[in-house]
């Protein structure tokens, strides 16, 4: 009889927090530093919850080929689904692949280019407003840009005026399910229900408004796709909201990071401005000709990746390079450790916007996105939107730090990112 392989080895922490504090903060390095010290496959622990952590090329590989069959993401994403009816991310099998084939075509990249015009205006009238404040923070500036461009292009009008009530009960929902920062009984607060009850006002009538004026000109966009579905009207309600809760968090923060890399980088800075300028006139389709730009997204999403893994429970108990994972043990596959491994990416430290991706990519090494039947609907919109909302920062602002010389503090909360405290000065550049 084969003896039973040990549960992974634990990260050393500190009494009660335990690793809480690293993974407050640059959790991504945190999960490669530990790769490092203890291996591919590591028990992490915070507060009251404990997480088996799976990383390298091993862990991509499993997730790809074994993902669907090891793994449920109802612990941990369920939270999304049972506030707001977003099913698609604890579904299986075939049912899942049926949304997601549904989804994928209402947040199609194609959306972008039918409403080009509309969510470039928009996009020039929120930065023209950066250069009339002392200081931007540039965390909230960029969520509040990117949910506005995303909903104009998914659904044909910006979420901006539910802003706050959209950020506020999203990141809530995923502090308690997701990161467990807070008891359950916290979405039962007063506030949050009203918010809650808002939201879901707010998608129902964005749906019935759609379905009196029909389709419009274009693509069907995500709420035509909502309302062809066949599904229940509080699924139906919660494909709409996809397209507006889409980017409040990882577009905005791969935003975010990009200025930080410009500020921080000024030869980067130069070459893309100068790529920009001899671009003319900023159309969708010339888009794909800026090749420094398309190098800035791929090079900050393998530094700082908006999602460093992907959260599951295992169904079964299955074995992974020497140690054995029980059944109902959380599992975060860190599909993110191979960007910093220099096995897989030469000199990884070295900020490279000439860098070859093709071999990573089609091993399943780079995954700013995950890997698998779970990988983000919207990777295909957030990278084509990010390389023209960069175009249009630098042809319209100057930037400088509000604080020069303040180092990057990376907070996990509720995704990595610069941090509340992140500012800078905006002034409009002179033609």
């Amino acid at each position: 009889m084969t003896a039973a392989l040990p549960p992974p080895p634990a990260v050393p922490g500190v009494p009660v927090l335990g690793n809480a504090l690293r993974m407050m903060g640059d959790v991504q390095q945190f999960f490669v530093d530990a790769y490092r010290d203890v291996g591919p496959v590591f028990r992490v622990r915070a507060l009251n919850q404990s997480f088996v952590i799976m990383a390298g090329a091993a862990a991509n590989r499993l997730l790809l080929e074994r993902g669907e069959a090891l793994f449920t993401s109802e612990e941990s994403f369920g939270g999304l689904d049972r506030e707001f009816g977003m099913r698609v991310h604890v579904l299986r099998g075939r049912p899942h692949r049926e949304l997601r084939r549904i989804l994928g075509a209402g947040l199609s990249r194609d959306l972008l280019a039918a409403r080009w015009e509309q969510v470039t205006a928009e996009t020039e009238r929120m930065l023209d407003g950066w250069a009339q404040r002392p200081a931007v923070a540039v965390v909230d500036g960029c969520q509040r840009l990117a949910a506005a461009q995303l909903s104009i292009a998914y659904t044909g009008a910006s979420s901006a005026a539910r802003f706050e009530t959209l950020r506020s009960a999203f990141e809530l929902v995923l502090d308690v399910t997701i990161a467990g920062k807070w008891p359950a009984a916290t979405l039962r607060w007063p506030a949050y229900r009203r918010a809650r009850a808002e939201i879901h006002r707010f998608a129902r009538a964005a749906l019935a408004e759609r379905a009196a004026a029909g389709p419009g000109e274009g693509p069907p966009d995500l709420l035509d796709r909502a309302l062809a579905a066949p599904y229940p009207p509080d699924v139906q309600a919660g494909m709409a909201l996809q397209g507006y809760f889409a980017g409040v968090n990882t577009v905005a923060y791969l935003y975010s990071f990009m200025v930080d890399v410009l500020l921080r980088n000024p030869e980067v800075l130069a070459r893309v401005t100068a790529e920009v300028d001899a671009a003319g006139p900023l159309t969708f389709d010339r888009l794909r000709a800026l090749p420094a730009l398309h190098g800035l997204v791929m090079e900050t999403l393998r530094v700082y990746p908006p999602a460093p893994g992907s959260a599951r429970t295992a169904l079964e108990p299955f074995d992974f390079e020497g140690h054995r994972i029980e059944a109902g043990q959380r599992v975060l596959v860190a599909t993110c450790v191979p960007h910093q491994l220099p096995e897989h990416f030469p000199d990884p430290q070295r900020f490279d916007i000439d860098r070859d991706f093709a071999a990573a990519r089609r091993a399943s090494l780079y995954a700013p996105f995950s890997v698998g039947g779970h990988t983000c609907l919207g990777a295909g919109m957030t990278q084509v939107l990010a390389v023209a909302t960069v175009a249009l920062l630098v042809r319209r602002l100057r930037l400088a730090p509000a604080t020069p010389g303040r180092p990057l503090r990376i907070t996990a909360t509720p995704g990595p990112n610069p941090g509340r405290r992140f500012k800078v000065s905006a002034a409009p550049r002179a033609a």
